[in-house]
């Protein structure tokens, strides 16, 4: 066998076309499971917003009522009504207090989450307003803050996340107490 009949053999083995496929599927199948990933925790990301939303929404009836006067028995209320939030009880901040009719002052600062890192739960306002007096408004805010499903997500995603990675999930609801007879 000469050396001319070596390179050949070597060549042709270069240019056999098995495994082709193979090339094909290392470059998109990762763009494929990113895309994948990327649906599914945005839509678990958007679906504990939904829930968070629909348990404050079911909570401030009972506020309205007068039936909660306590920050931590809201909190627990909307904790139990929102199954999709891992520890919220460890891990939710619950501000309300009345505004101003006249000139709509209200909460005007950003609302402050739990620290999980050094378990701070932040000093927050909660007022639940006078109880009699009809027409007071009311706003409240929640903010809980849970890990995301997919931390590989994030560059891609756009979701809220705060400096440490975590999602943080902030819902607003504005009533009017009842006035109680």
């Amino acid at each position: 066998m000469t050396r001319i009949d070596q390179w050949r053999k070597a060549a042709a083995r270069l240019w056999r076309e098995d495994g082709a496929v193979t090339v094909e599927f290392v470059v998109i199948f990762p763009l494929f499971m990113a895309v994948f990933l990327l649906a599914v925790d945005t839509g678990i990301s958007k679906m504990r917003q939904v829930f968070l939303d629909r348990a404050i929404d079911l909570s401030v009836r009972e506020v309205r009522l007068g039936q909660v006067s306590e920050q931590s028995s809201l909190a627990s209320m909307i904790c139990e009504r929102t199954r999709m939030l891992p520890d919220c009880e460890n891990n939710i901040t619950v501000e309300m207090q009345p505004i101003s009719t006249a000139d709509f002052s209200g909460l005007n600062d950003p609302i402050k989450c739990v620290d999980r890192e050094q378990q701070i739960t932040p000093a927050v306002t909660f007022n639940p307003g006078a109880g009699g007096q009809a027409q007071e408004l009311m706003l409240i805010r929640v903010c809980v803050v849970v890990d995301p499903f997919i931390k590989l997500t994030k560059p891609l995603a756009g979701i809220s996340l705060n400096e440490k990675g975590e999602l943080v999930l902030i819902g607003r609801s504005v009533f009017v107490n009842e006035p109680r007879v």
